[in-house]
């Protein structure tokens, strides 16, 4: 489908939501803390790099199931993660 000056229009976006980019803020921070790349997200989420890659970049916003997979892993439930208030934890010991 095609714009009148010629641009293509799909109905995802190439940007996160606003609240899309909290959630995104709050997983660099979890990640920053735990000292997660993206490869061991990806890991943990069952995704790939570059899937990681653009929503830590605030290019999509994350699946409600993979923020469940992540906090889960990092010692968080998804309401923590998306609730008004949120306070980061202590790092999770690798076992």
């Amino acid at each position: 489908m095609e714009k009148e000056n010629g641009e293509n229009v799909s109905n995802t976006s190439d940007k996160a939501s606003k609240t899309g980019l909290v959630i995104r803020d709050r997983i660099n921070a979890i990640a920053g803390v735990n000292r997660h790349s993206n490869y061991k997200i990806a890991e943990i989420i069952g995704k790939s790099e570059r899937y990681v890659r653009d929503r830590k970049d605030g290019k999509s916003d994350w699946k409600l199931g993979d923020i469940e997979l992540y906090g889960e892993a990092t010692g968080y439930t998804i309401s923590e993660i998306t609730a008004k208030e949120f306070n980061i934890k202590p790092a999770v010991n690798e076992r």
